[in-house]
C-alpha cells in the first residue's frame, strides 16, 4: 500500500495521533530534553528579571517623583518598553548565549536556534504592539486584537508546522464531509482567505467613516449606512471565494439553496423583516445613532444601527438591542431628527382662591430660573381650563437637551413647590359634595330621638 492510499484510508485523528507519537519520542531524547531545559530556564528567568524591573521602578516612582498625568512620549515608551519589550530581549540575548556555550561544548543546538526564531517573532510583536500602544493608547486595541495579534500567531503556526516532522502527511491528507472531499491544506488557505477578507472589510469600513464624511462634507449616518453595506458585501465575496477554494460546485449549491428557500423564508422570515428594516433605516436616514427618540414611553439614545438591530442606550445607561422591524412598523418620537428643540409640558394646579395672573406670573418666573430652560421661546402658561376642585393650567418651556427632559420636570416640580409656598398659592386636593336630600332630616331627627 502507498503512501496516497493510506492517506485516503485514514481519518485525521489517525494522522494527528502518529505525528504526534512521533512528535513525543523525539522530544523524549536526552539531547532534545538538554535543550527544552535550558530554554524553560531561559524565558523563565527574563520574565522574571522583567516583573522585579517594574517592581524596582513603581517602588522609585512611589518615593521619589510622582508621574503626571500625561506623560510625554519618550516616557510612555520607555515605561511601555520595561512592562513589553525586556521578556522577549532578554530571552534572546539569553538563548544566544546558550547557543554558543553549546558550539564550544559540541552539544546538538538545532532546537535552541529554531526557538530564537520563536523568540524573535515574540520580540518583533512586543515592538509593534508598544508603539501602537504609545502613539494610539486604547484607540490600537482593536487594530491589535483583529490584525497584528492573529498575524504573529500564524507566523508562529507556520513555524511549529516548519520543525514538526509530520508536516507532509498532514499536508497530503483529504478531509470527506459527505460527498465533498478536499484537501487539508485548501482547508488552512480558505481559512487564511476569508480572514484577509474579514479584516479587508473592517479596515474600509473604519477608512471610509473617518475620511468620508469631511471629504465629501456628507451626514456620517449615510457614510455609516454604506460603510456596513461595503462591509457585508466584501464578507460576501470572502465567502464564496473561501468556498470556491475548497472545490465546492456553485451549481448544486445553487439548486440546493433554491430548495431551501421556501423553508428559510417561512421560518426566518422575522430575520428577514429585520434585515429589510435595517437597510431602510440605514439609507431613509429617519433614525440616526445619536438621535434621542421616545419609545413605549421611554426615552433613549441611539447608539447604532446595525442590519438587524438597533442599539439604544436608556437614561438608567442600559443599552436595549431593539429589532429593526420595531423602527418601521410602530410609531416612533425622533426628538432630534431635525433639531433637538423641544418643548415641555408641566401640569399645573392651583386653588380657586388663587388669582390666575399671579400664577402665570410666578411660574414663568420660576421656570427662567432654571439653567437648562431656554428663554427663547419664553415659558409659557397656558389656562387649561376649570377643574372639579381646582384651576388646571398647563407650563409650557422650551429645551436643546430632550434626554434631560424627565430630570427638567421634575426640577421644576421642586422649584414651583417651593414658590407657591412662598407666596400663599395652595394646590388643592379633590373635594366632593355630598347631597343626602330628604334623608338628611331624617338623620338628625334619628340622633336627637337616640339623645
Amino acid at each position: 500500500m502507498d503512501s496516497e492510499n493510506l492517506v485516503r484510508t485514514e481519518s485525521l485523528a489517525d494522522v494527528i495521533s502518529e505525528q504526534a507519537a512521533v512528535l513525543l519520542s523525539m522530544l523524549s531524547r536526552p539531547v532534545v530534553v538538554r535543550q527544552i531545559i535550558i530554554a524553560i530556564i531561559i524565558v523563565l528567568f527574563a520574565w522574571l528579571f522583567s516583573r522585579q524591573t517594574q517592581q524596582w521602578r513603581a517602588r522609585r516612582q512611589s518615593s521619589d517623583v510622582v508621574e503626571p498625568a500625561n506623560p510625554p512620549l519618550l516616557m510612555r515608551l520607555y515605561r511601555e518598553s520595561l512592562r513589553e519589550i525586556v521578556t522577549p530581549l532578554l530571552a534572546l540575548v539569553l538563548l544566544n548565549i546558550a547557543i554558543w556555550v553549546f558550539e564550544q561544548l559540541s552539544y546538538p543546538k538545532g532546537l535552541l536556534e529554531d526557538l530564537t526564531t520563536w523568540i524573535i517573532i515574540w520580540l518583533v510583536y512586543r515592538i509593534i504592539v508598544t508603539l501602537l500602544r504609545v502613539r494610539f493608547d486604547s484607540e490600537a486595541r482593536p487594530f491589535r486584537n483583529r490584525i497584528v495579534t492573529p498575524i504573529f500567531l500564524f507566523l508562529l503556526f507556520i513555524q511549529f508546522l516548519a520543525i514538526w516532522p509530520g508536516t507532509v502527511a498532514l499536508a497530503q491528507f483529504s478531509i470527506t464531509i459527505g460527498t465533498l472531499a478536499f484537501p487539508f491544506v485548501n482547508l488552512v488557505l480558505s481559512l487564511i482567505v476569508l480572514y484577509v477578507f474579514i479584516i479587508t472589510a473592517w479596515l474600509i469600513e473604519q477608512l471610509m467613516e473617518l475620511t468620508l464624511p469631511q471629504r465629501l462634507n456628507i451626514e456620517s449616518g449615510l457614510v455609516e449606512s454604506v460603510a456596513t453595506l461595503t462591509r457585508y458585501s466584501i464578507l460576501a465575496i470572502g465567502i464564496i471565494v473561501s468556498l470556491s477554494l475548497l472545490g465546492l460546485n456553485f451549481t448544486s449549491l445553487a439548486i440546493v439553496a433554491g430548495g431551501l428557500s421556501v423553508g428559510i423564508g417561512i421560518g426566518l422570515q422575522d430575520i428577514v423583516a429585520n434585515f429589510v428594516s435595517g437597510i431602510v433605516l440605514l439609507f431613509e436616514q429617519s433614525l440616526r445613532p445619536g438621535d434621542v427618540i421616545e419609545l413605549d414611553g421611554r426615552i433613549s439614545q441611539v447608539e447604532r444601527i446595525s442590519l438587524r438591530a438597533t442599539v439604544v442606550r436608556t437614561r438608567t445607561n442600559e443599552e436595549v438591542i431593539i429589532p429593526n422591524a420595531a423602527f418601521t412598523t410602530q410609531q416612533i418620537k425622533n426628538l432630534t431628527k431635525s433639531e433637538r428643540l423641544v418643548q415641555v409640558i408641566v401640569p399645573v394646579s392651583v386653588s380657586y382662591h388663587s388669582n390666575p395672573e399671579i400664577v402665570r406670573k410666578l411660574t414663568v418666573e420660576t421656570s427662567l430660573n432654571h439653567p437648562l430652560i431656554l428663554h427663547t421661546p419664553e415659558p409659557q402658561l397656558v389656562f387649561k381650563g376649570y377643574g372639579e376642585s381646582s384651576l388646571d393650567f398647563n407650563l409650557l418651556v422650551s429645551i436643546d437637551q430632550p434626554e434631560l427632559s424627565v430630570k427638567i420636570k421634575s426640577d421644576l416640580y421642586y422649584m414651583l413647590w417651593q414658590t407657591f409656598a412662598e407666596n400663599d398659592i395652595t394646590i388643592p386636593f379633590p373635594q366632593r359634595d355630598l347631597n343626602l336630600g330628604d334623608g338628611w332630616d331624617n338623620l338628625v331627627a334619628g340622633m336627637q330621638g337616640s339623645q
